[in-house]
């Protein structure tokens, strides 16, 4: 019981800090990459319809997983250039994931009705994703996976998915050959 409400404390207090973070950052019109190796953690979400998803079902692919709230100015702004993305590069393998740290899925059907999204969308409801496995603070954040499951990028506030420099990257990753 200790541990179980440490923990709700601890998310609690890391969506507190992305929420000022975003609201302090509001105005930020590109994101900081942080460059980053590692395996990326496994973890199972559900979309709005229930479908299950799972990271490692996408080994193979390149994956960008896009951390964001309905609630977030800056997260709902980068969906179009993530839309666009995602139509250009799914057919070469890459994979959108948006996942939603809101905690009602009326919330994020009511954004997607203003700002419709054309990839899946997963429910992070309780941060634990979010917070836990990927140690994220702020928002947006969108990580970048290579075929091998490897994070090649943490893009920390919004960015231009549609400009010319991600999409050299993309093809970078999507020639380069899975081990």
């Amino acid at each position: 019981m200790i541990m179980e409400r440490r923990k709700y404390i601890m998310r609690t207090a890391l969506l507190l800090i992305a929420l000022c973070l975003s609201i302090h950052y509001a105005e930020t019109v590109y994101a900081e990459t942080v460059a980053h190796s590692g395996k990326a953690p496994d973890f199972t979400l559900h979309d709005l319809q229930g479908v299950r998803h799972r990271l490692s079902d996408y080994v193979g692919k390149v994956v960008l997983i896009n951390f964001w709230a309905s609630w977030c100015k800056e997260c709902v702004a980068e969906i179009p250039s993530l839309n666009s993305l995602y139509k250009r590069f799914r057919d070469k393998g890459v994979v959108v994931l948006g996942v939603s740290i809101d905690r009602h899925n009326e919330e994020i059907r009511k954004s997607m009705q203003k700002v419709p999204v054309a990839y899946p969308v997963l429910v992070d409801r309780d941060s634990e994703v979010f917070s836990e496995k990927y140690t994220l603070i702020g928002l947006p954040t969108t990580v970048v996976i290579d075929k091998n499951g490897y994070i090649t990028d943490k893009l920390i506030g919004r960015s231009d998915f549609g400009s010319a420099a991600f999409a050299k990257k993309m093809d970078i990753l999507v020639r380069k050959k899975s081990r």
